[in-house]
Parts: C-alpha cells; sequence; structure tokens
C-alpha cells in the first residue's frame, strides 16, 4: 500500500493541494476590502490584480509543496530504496519428449553481466547447427558440472525423438568415476530406450576388441605409439615413435594375414618373444609354399579339357602334375575327379594353405623387416624398443578380465563357433552402432586401474572417431537420407584428451572435422588448468578452440579464471576521474597547531570521464560464482553470442521454478 501511494506520490500531490487549495480559498478569501488595497487598485490596478492572483496561486502552491515534501520523507524513510523486483514467471520450459527439433536448454537469463534478477527472463539455448561444434564445460569440484550439466545435457539429447527407431541419437559416453553410466542407463530406460544401452565393461558379456576393424596395420600401430607418447609423454627424438609404429605394425600385419585376426596380446606375446615371432614367421612360410596337384594319367588322358592346363608327367611318382589354382581345383570337384595335393618341397601340410596372392606379398613384406631390418638391430637397442612398448601392452595380459574382454579369440566373432556365447557377445563395429542408434557405455572406473582406465577409453574413442570420420563420404553421396545425430559426451575428459600436434590423429583434429559428420561433443573438466598439465606444450589450446561454446562454472584457480576472463573479451566503459585541489593566499605556519593557515583559500573539485577497455568479467567473478551459477560462451552455429551470466537447471530441481525461487527455499 505504501509502495503504491509513494509510486503515484506526483498526481496524488496535485490533488491534495488542489483540494486544500480550494478549501483555503473558500475559507480565506482574498482581502479584497482592505483600505490599503483598495488604495492600490486606484492607483496601480496592475499591482493590484498581480498580489491577487498571486495571493491565490499560494493557496494552491504551498500546499503543494507541503504535500511533496511528505512524500518524499515517506519514500525515503518508510520505503525501503530499492525496490521490490516483480519478477515475471519463466516461459515453459520445453519438455524434452516433445520437442520436434534438436536443441540445448543450457538455463535461465537473467541481467547479462551481473548476478541479479530481471523482470523478464529468458532461457538460453542452442540450436542443432551450434551444438556441432562442440560444448566444452569447466568447473571445480562441487562446482556442479554434473549435476547442473553434463545430466540434464544429456537427457535432453537422447530423449528427442526417443519413440522414433530412425531419428533418435546415437551416443559414447565415457566416463572414469563408474556412476554416470547408471544415470544414462536410467534416463533411456525412463524413455523407454533401455534396448539402446550397451555397456562396456570387465562384467558385462560383450567383448570388444580394439584392433578389430576395416583399418589397416599402419594405421593401427600408429594409433597404439600416439596412444604411448600421450599417456607417458614424447621424447625429443623422433625414433622412437618411429620403432614402436614399425614393430607393432608388422606384427599386426603378420596375424592379419595368418590369421586375419589379432589382439593387443598377440602383439605384446611376439613383441617380448622373439622366439615366438619367429616361428609365426615359419609358419607361415609352410603355409605359403607353392602347391601342386597329383592326377592319375587315365582320369588326364580321359578327360580332353585337362589339356588345357599345365600337367606334365612325374616319372618319380608316375602321375600328371599341374600347379594348384582355383579354377583347377574347381572344375575338378565339379566333373568328381578324384585327385591329391602336395607342397612344393613335397612335406606334408601342417597348417591349412593360403592362396591369396595380396596376402602373400603382405607376407613377403613382414619377412623382409624382420630379417633384413629388425635382426639387424642391435640386441640393446631392441630391447629397448621392446621395453618402451610392453610397458603398454602388458596392462592386457597381468589381468585376466582385461584379458578376456579386451582380448577375446577369435571364435567370438565366428556365428557358428560362438552360437551359444560361450566367448562373450562381441561387440559390433561403431559405424553399425551409430546407425543403430545405440548408446555404449564404457563403465571402467578410473580407481581399478587409472593407466588401464585411460588407454580402453582412448582406445575405444579413436574407434569412435574413426567411425564418424568414415561417414561423411557417406552423408556425401546419399544427401537426401535423414542421418541421424550422435552424442559424444565424456565427463572428467582431461582423462581421456589426447592431441596430435604433428600427427594426422589426435581429438582437436577430430573436431574440427565433426561437425560434418553431425556429432555432438559435450565434455566436462576440472578446468583449464587441468587440460595444460595433461597435454604436452601449446597443444591444450588448439584443443580449446574446437569447442565454440563454452560453459564457465566456479574456478578454483588462477591460470582458468584468468584464461576464462580473456576469452570473455573486453567492452568500452566510461569511468568518472575526479581532482581536488586548494589554493592559499598569504599562507602561513600557526604556532599553535605548526599547520599551514591562510586567511583567504580556495578548494575546488573536478569530475572528469574517460573510457577504457575492461574485462566484461574480471577473473574474480569466475572464483566467486555459485553452485548452478554459470559464465557461458555460446556459439548458435552463425554468430557467437555475448558472454553472458547463466543459471542451470540442476537435475533434481524442478526446471519451470526460477533459479532465484529455488535460492530462496534451500534447494540450491
Amino acid at each position: 500500500m505504501l509502495r503504491t501511494i509513494v509510486e503515484t506520490r506526483v498526481a496524488l500531490s496535485f490533488l491534495l493541494s488542489s483540494g486544500a487549495g480550494y478549501a483555503l480559498l473558500k475559507r480565506f478569501p482574498f482581502p479584497g476590502g482592505d483600505n490599503m488595497l483598495q488604495l492600490i487598485a486606484l492607483e496601480k490596478p496592475w499591482l493590484y490584480e498581480a498580489a491577487h492572483w498571486s495571493y491565490s496561486v499560494m493557496l494552491f502552491s504551498t500546499p503543494l509543496i507541503a504535500f511533496s515534501i511528505c512524500f518524499a520523507l515517506l519514500y525515503i524513510f518508510a520505503i525501503k530504496t530499492e525496490k521490490s523486483l516483480v519478477r515475471n514467471p519463466l516461459p515453459v520450459y520445453p519438455r524434452c519428449c516433445e520437442r520436434d527439433r534438436l536443441f540445448l536448454v543450457i538455463g535461465e537469463v537473467h541481467h547479462q553481466t551481473r548476478l541479479a534478477p530481471v523482470e523478464q527472463p529468458q532461457w538460453l539455448t542452442i540450436p542443432e547447427r551450434g551444438l556441432f561444434t562442440g560444448v566444452a564445460v569447466f568447473g571445480a569440484i562441487g562446482s556442479g558440472k554434473t549435476g547442473c550439466c553434463m545430466y540434464p545435457f544429456a537427457e535432453q539429447i537422447l530423449s528427442y525423438r526417443a519413440s522414433d527407431p530412425a531419428r533418435r541419437p546415437s551416443a559414447l559416453v565415457l566416463e572414469v568415476k563408474g556412476d554416470f553410466c547408471y544415470k544414462v542407463r536410467g534416463l533411456l530406460k525412463q524413455h523407454r530406450r533401455e534396448e539402446d544401452y550397451l555397456e562396456i565393461s570387465l562384467h558385462a558379456d560383450y567383448r570388444y576388441n580394439p584392433l578389430h576393424n576395416d583399418q589397416d596395420a599402419y594405421a593401427l600401430a600408429f594409433g597404439i605409439a600416439s596412444l604411448l607418447n600421450n599417456l607417458f609423454g614424447r621424447g625429443k627424438e623422433p625414433f622412437w615413435q618411429q620403432a614402436y609404429t614399425n614393430l607393432v605394425k608388422f606384427i599386426i600385419l603378420l596375424h592379419k594375414v595368418l590369421y586375419d585376426y589379432a589382439t593387443l596380446f598377440d602383439v605384446y606375446a611376439c613383441a617380448i618373444n622373439p622366439t615366438l615371432l619367429q616361428r609365426k614367421i615359419e609358419e607361415g612360410e609352410a603355409r605359403f609354399e607353392g602347391e601342386y596337384l597329383l592326377l592319375d594319367v587315365d582320369q588326364f588322358e580321359s578327360d580332353p579339357e585337362l589339356a588345357n592346363h599345365q600337367f606334365v608327367l612325374d616319372e618319380n611318382l608316375g602321375q600328371m602334375k599341374a600347379p594348384l589354382t582355383e579354377a583347377l581345383q574347381t572344375y575338378l570337384v565339379d566333373q568328381k575327379i578324384p585327385f591329391e595335393s602336395q607342397s612344393e618341397s613335397g612335406n606334408a601340410k601342417l597348417f591349412p594353405p593360403i592362396r591369396d596372392e595380396r596376402k602373400k606379398q603382405q607376407f613377403e613384406a613382414v619377412k623382409r623387416w624382420f630379417f633384413d631390418d629388425w635382426q639387424r638391430i642391435e640386441p640393446k637397442l631392441r630391447t629397448s624398443i621392446v621395453e618402451g612398448i610392453s610397458v603398454f601392452l602388458s596392462l592386457f595380459d597381468d589381468n585376466p578380465d582385461v584379458k578376456r574382454v579386451f582380448c577375446p579369440p577369435k571364435e567370438t566373432y565366428d556365428p557358428l563357433a560362438n552360437r551359444n556365447g560361450r566367448y562373450g557377445i562381441p561387440m559390433p563395429p561403431f559405424g553399425d552402432l551409430i546407425e543403430q542408434g545405440k548408446v555404449v557405455a564404457l563403465n571402467f572406473p578410473v580407481s581399478m586401474n587409472p593407466g588401464l582406465a585411460k588407454t580402453i577409453g582412448t582406445l575405444m574413442k579413436q574407434d569412435f572417431q574413426r567411425a564418424m570420420l568414415n561417414r561423411i563420404p557417406k552423408m556425401a553421396q546419399e544427401p537426401d537420407r535423414n542421418f541421424r545425430e550422435v552424442l559424444f559426451l565424456c565427463d572428467e575428459y582431461q582423462g581421456f584428451a589426447t592431441v596430435g600436434e604433428s600427427d594426422p590423429s589426435g581429438d582437436e583434429k577430430f573436431f574440427a572435422l565433426s561437425r560434418q559428420s553431425k556429432c555432438i561433443p559435450i565434455v566436462a573438466t576440472q578446468s583449464i588448468s587441468s587440460l595444460r598439465s595433461t597435454l604436452t606444450g601449446e597443444a591444450w589450446r588448439s584443443l580449446l578452440q574446437t569447442f565454440r561454446t563454452k560453459i564457465f562454472l566456479a574456478l578454483s584457480d588462477d591460470f582458468s579464471a584468468e584464461t576464462a576472463s580473456r576469452l570473455c573479451g573486453k567492452a568500452e566503459v566510461l569511468r568518472p576521474n575526479y581532482s581536488i585541489s586548494e589554493n592559499d593566499q598569504d599562507a602561513r605556519v600557526s604556532i599553535l597547531t605548526g599547520r599551514a593557515t591562510a586567511h583567504r583559500a580556495t578548494l575546488s573539485t573536478s569530475k572528469s570521464y574517460n573510457t577504457q577497455m575492461l574485462p566484461v568479467f574480471e577473473p574474480k567473478m569466475f572464483s566467486e560464482l555459485k553452485n548452478a551459477q554459470a559464465i557461458v560462451l555460446a556459439y548458435d552455429g552463425l554468430n557467437p553470442l555475448p558472454p553472458t551470466v547463466c543459471y542451470l537447471k540442476p537435475y533434481y530441481l524442478d526446471p519451470d521454478i526460477s533459479y532465484f525461487d529455488h535460492l530462496a527455499a534451500g534447494r540450491i
């Protein structure tokens, strides 16, 4: 009531003063009958009229001044100087499962640069085209980056078109704490997508072999060597990475040639055991030996078509002999003509022969490397190379559960040999999982084995990245086809981040190209400093710039706060300057006080304004943010949005209720 009176004080002052003036005018009319005034009216009529009107006006103006003073005192002492803001409710929160287009609601926005409410709050949203450019969340421990960002963001994207199997997004989820996967599985079940959840862990039924894909041996070996550099640091001498790559490449190639299958344990076993490696090469020599067909002379003469083949008479055996070819063997089988096979050396075959000319050439390359390169290296240097690679590969040998899940036998991928699932369920290729709308989660807590957790997570991430990049040419070939969106969600990203720098691999190169493949990268890490300490050199800068949308929660280190402040930029601000000066004349020193005094003195003050470029957000503000408060540098896919204060929506609170209402109720 008082606030309403004060807000309408001008109108009330005029209204009340009009009534009071009218009453005073009736009660105390102008004394026109006074003799002195009559004399003035006769001598100077204009003066009489002026006095008359002045008297009448003052009967109204005096109450107006009095009422204005009263209302001013009421405003100053009875009403708070800062008026209570009347906030309108938030716009209706767009429910995840009801959205007809993909976008991400980060939180509610009030004042752009101050932590204060406004009358018309709005939602800060990023459209689909902006999501493809990456979202990075930075927040210190306890700032709410998982509960306020990762959980709500995952639900918003994974619930999009959940009822449409052909359109709902697929995802890869990496985390190190072990609880995020359960949350993802719960929200998928909530939206009736529980059949899309696929978990890789030491206790799951799925088997995942990082080497069982369509990549060639060099690409696989280069990825392992690059991972070694990221795990254990890059040396100044490039020889070691080249040696690691060469050794792993030819061991993988040997296994793919002989068995069409290789595991990291196979690579480790051959790397540390030169005898085993040589024995496999000898096996390959036996399997690639030339073979001949032996046929009775009578059978040869009875079929004229056989004369078209290179048959000669073997006098020692008394049989017709010809090189074994697929065409000849097929013809003899079709005509039901009995024959025998024999190796070039005449020995019996202990291993099934290989008749693939391409594989034979690859095997010859392995032999040249082994005998002309590897064997010629000094034993001490060979030992150093092996030790450099074995420290990484031994992770897949000392833990039987790890070996069982990530180094499964070849029979795992054979539908007949594994028809009863005795070897586990082979994880399909990432390319198929992506197009099927599956959500793959790696549940391997870092507390079990930090090095192994990062290794497995990084290998799976690289496999996923290759599948996404291979998707680009397919999308170009089928422009009319609707390809589903793919979410890459990684909590505690500093544990899985890898950069290639001068190498062709690395996260910064993938995220720079992933937009075209409709990948939505959302990562969270504790600070910019954690990325800086994990990655080598200045590579963290290249990685940071690939995430166009950056969300800064409370930061607890000065480097991250200063970097975030610089990223938000500066603005031109008008700042006042004050100066005070004093001039004295006939100055003297007082004997009593010992101070300078003067009979005449002048004191002057001046105020001036000038423009300065100041940070939009000072570094101190990033360290003073409360839970669920953030400063967001957003990008909508076309234009960067100005940095703004944003209030996040924790997954356990009602998003339709404003942050300030939750704060007043003590829920945050």
